[in-house]
């Protein structure tokens, strides 16, 4: 496992840049975890990043609710207003966060206008988060990442056990698609 170059990996770029981006898409969590990657999404909605944030996520880890709907109610929490949120209901994991929210947009929208998308996740995340968004989504579209945290997630994730399991399972999931050449390492 590249378990001793996971801060080279996951944390060594720096996505607290804030670059305006036709729309948002951040990617859905569980439930528990929802507020953390809400208040990355409505920190980036505050400082002008984006006047629409797609919420995606299925109802995966708890079946009674998706993840879209909690996000959502956490971004109207930390005053993101209604109408810049999209739902989107279907996607059960990053792949589908990035293609499932991309038909949320076609259909509000030209593709072919879209100039910019921006991400949003955790630290951790970022790196497939992104490498799946620019392999998936039009070529044509700018890609950016947004977050916050990396230095608390570089330091944390050897203490606190759900980040412990995030970043080791991140990292397996990256030396599978790095085997199959669909990321660089």
């Amino acid at each position: 496992m590249y378990l001793d170059n996971v801060d080279k990996i996951l944390f060594s770029e720096n996505y607290g840049n804030v670059v305006k981006s036709d729309y948002a898409i951040l990617c859905g969590t569980s439930p528990e975890y929802a507020p953390v990657r809400a208040e990355i999404a409505a920190s980036f909605y505050k400082k002008g990043g984006t006047a629409s944030i797609v919420a995606s996520g299925a109802a995966v880890a708890d079946k009674s609710i998706t993840e879209s709907a909690v996000l959502k109610q956490e971004l109207l929490k930390r005053g993101v207003p209604e109408e810049a949120v999209i739902e989107e209901s279907q996607a059960f994991d990053t792949i589908q966060n990035m293609t499932c929210s991309l038909t949320e947009i076609c259909k509000r929208t030209d593709i072919m206008l879209v100039e910019s998308i921006t991400v949003i996740t955790e630290p951790y995340h970022m790196k497939r988060a992104l490498s799946l968004a620019r392999i998936l989504l039009p070529e044509h579209i700018k890609i950016y990442g947004y977050t916050q945290g990396a230095e608390y997630q570089r330091e944390a994730w050897l203490t606190d056990e759900r980040l412990k399991k995030c970043v080791e399972n991140e990292m397996e999931i990256l030396k599978q698609l790095a085997e199959k050449g669909r990321v660089r390492l």
